[in-house]
C-alpha cells in the first residue's frame, strides 16, 4: 500500500535544525456542520500565524523555513479550487521533503513543527480504515470496490457468462446477453445460485491473497451472502442486506464504511 511505504518511509527521517518538519492534519470536510463556511482556511491561517510568532521570538532561521513551507502549501491549496476532499494531511520540509496526501475519511486539525514527522494520527486512520474490499452482488452481477483509508482505489464489475458458466470483467466481456435473454440468465442463476457463487467465492479468495485485502465486506441479498462467506477461506468482515450495485460508488463507500 502507497500509505504503508510513505509511513515507513518517514518514521526514520531525523532532520537538524533550522531545517524542522511540519506536520499537519487539516479537516476539510463541508459535510462538518463546523465546516459549512470554510473554516479551515480560518484554522489554517491562525494556526500558521501563532507557530511564525513563536519561532520569530525563538529561531528566526527556523522563521525563514516555514515562511517557505507555507508559500508552498499555498500554492498547493490555491490550484485546488474547490475540490476539496474530507482532510488534507501534510508533511513537509524547508529541505524538500513534500507529503500532500487527500483523505475521504476525517481527521482532527493539528499542527507539529519539530524535527520528526508526527504520524500518530495517520498510524490511527490506517488501523481504523484498513485495506477493504467491498463486494456488492446483485444476481448475475458483482462489483467489487477495493479502498485503503476510505479512498476508492480500483473498481471492478463482472458478470456471469452463462454460455461458458464463467465469472467475466464486465468490460472485456464480449458475448453480454441481450434484453431478452435477461429472464434466462436469471432463471439459470437462481437455479444454480449455489455452484455459481462458489466458483466466485474460490477466485474472490485468490483476488484477497493477491492485493492483501484486510477486510471484505458483502453488500447484496442475505442467500448470496451467505454462500461467499460459507466457501471463502478468508473471513467476511460483515454482510450487509442491501442492493448497492447499481449506486454511485462514493455514496456506497460513504454508506458501508458507517454499516460495517
Amino acid at each position: 500500500m502507497a500509505i504503508d511505504s510513505l509511513i515507513n518511509k518517514l518514521q526514520y527521517v531525523q532532520l537538524e535544525p533550522p531545517d524542522k518538519i511540519l506536520s499537519l492534519y487539516l479537516n476539510t470536510d463541508m459535510r462538518d456542520p463546523e465546516q459549512q463556511g470554510g473554516e479551515w482556511k480560518i484554522a489554517l491561517k491562525s494556526g500558521f500565524s501563532r507557530l511564525k510568532e513563536y519561532l520569530a521570538a525563538s529561531d528566526p532561521e527556523e522563521e525563514k523555513c516555514l515562511d517557505g513551507i507555507r508559500a508552498k502549501m499555498n500554492q498547493y491549496l490555491n490550484a485546488m479550487g474547490k475540490d476539496m476532499p474530507r482532510s488534507l494531511v501534510f508533511f513537509v520540509s524547508d529541505s524538500g521533503i513534500w507529503e500532500p496526501i487527500k483523505l475521504q475519511v476525517p481527521v482532527d486539525t493539528r499542527f507539529y513543527w519539530e524535527e520528526t514527522a508526527v504520524l500518530d494520527q495517520l498510524k490511527g486512520l490506517r488501523q481504523a480504515y484498513p485495506s477493504t474490499a467491498f463486494i456488492l452482488t446483485q444476481q448475475h452481477e458483482v462489483k467489487i470496490i477495493e479502498t485503503v483509508l476510505g479512498k476508492i482505489e480500483a473498481v471492478e464489475r463482472y458478470e456471469y457468462d452463462m454460455i461458458n458458466e464463467s465469472w467475466k470483467n464486465s468490460h472485456s466481456a464480449v458475448d453480454k446477453a441481450p434484453p431478452f435473454e435477461e429472464n434466462r440468465m436469471r432463471e439459470h442463476v437462481t437455479e444454480n445460485q449455489s455452484r455459481l457463487y462458489k466458483r466466485l467465492a474460490a477466485s474472490l479468495d485468490q483476488k484477497a491473497a493477491a492485493k492483501r485485502w484486510e477486510r471484505m465486506v458483502i453488500a447484496g441479498d442475505k442467500e448470496t451472502a451467505d454462500i461467499l462467506d460459507q466457501h471463502m477461506n478468508k473471513p467476511i468482515h460483515s454482510k450487509i442486506q442491501k442492493n448497492l450495485l447499481n449506486e454511485n460508488e462514493h455514496k456506497v463507500i460513504e454508506h458501508l464504511i458507517k454499516e460495517a
